[in-house]
């Protein structure tokens, strides 16, 4: 997967938000591993880029996670071993609802508690 390097002032202000996705709505996934990918959105300018969760495993959504650039996180669950990954490599992990809707989260990301 070739990838563009982001600059950091754009990588600070992008949340990400892991996410199962139906035919008309897509919500926070209680799963790390299992959701069906990874929503990155600018709040700033409304802008939402989705990366599907093709392998279904930890291992890779972290990878997936890291190479999308962001710095902020927003899951249903995360398991140790992942959030340390992801943490210590600049991470801000945030625990949210499921049944709150992702532009909430998106706006209440500083409120959530952390993983």
């Amino acid at each position: 997967m070739a990838s563009i390097a982001v600059p950091l002032s754009d990588q600070t202000r992008r949340i990400a938000v892991l996410v199962a996705r139906g035919r008309r709505k897509t919500t926070l996934s209680p799963f790390f591993a299992k959701c069906d990918g990874l929503l990155v959105i600018d709040p700033d300018v409304s802008a939402k880029e989705f990366r599907e969760n093709t392998e279904r495993t930890s291992a890779f959504m972290c990878e997936l996670i890291l190479a999308s650039g962001i710095t902020k996180l927003v899951c249903g669950f995360i398991a140790e071993p992942d959030r340390n990954r992801l943490s210590s490599s600049g991470v801000d992990i945030r625990i949210g609802s499921c049944a709150r809707p992702v532009e909430a989260l998106i706006r209440e990301f500083d409120a959530l508690p952390p993983a």
